[in-house]
């Protein structure tokens, strides 16, 4: 089953947040804000602006993780922990980004993946 992608136009990204008082996680691209800002209440180009910033904001997800388990090679207990987080994190994130049983609010999905890249990128021992 294929799911769709949609912003639900209460949890506008830049707008809503800024509403709200939640601040955009840091990793997020300007490009993405200036997009989300010129599709205004449009949900279907708020999608738009949201998967091609999912692709970027996947990218910093997966070469931090492989990072950090780069790094923890000589402790496997600490690497199947990680394992471990992440897959129960990427669950939880599906989880609280759907809105029913065939569509995801992928705006949830940039914010939630931002977030855990982040954190993702501050385990990284320089």
């Amino acid at each position: 089953m294929k799911l769709k992608f949609i912003v639900a136009a209460s949890v506008s990204f830049l707008a809503g947040a800024s509403a709200q008082g939640q601040v955009a996680p840091a990793g997020v691209s300007d490009r993405y804000r200036a997009c989300q800002s010129r599709a205004g209440s449009n949900t279907v180009q708020q999608g738009i602006c949201a998967q091609s910033e999912m692709g970027a904001q996947d990218a910093r997800l997966n070469k931090a993780y492989q990072e950090v388990m780069r790094q923890l090679a000589k402790t496997p207990d600490k690497r199947l922990a990680l394992r471990a987080e992440q897959r129960s994190w990427l669950k939880a994130r599906d989880y609280e980004c759907k809105v029913d049983q065939e569509t995801i609010n992928s705006t949830c999905l940039v914010t939630k993946t931002a977030t855990r890249a982040n954190e993702l990128e501050r385990m990284i021992r320089f």
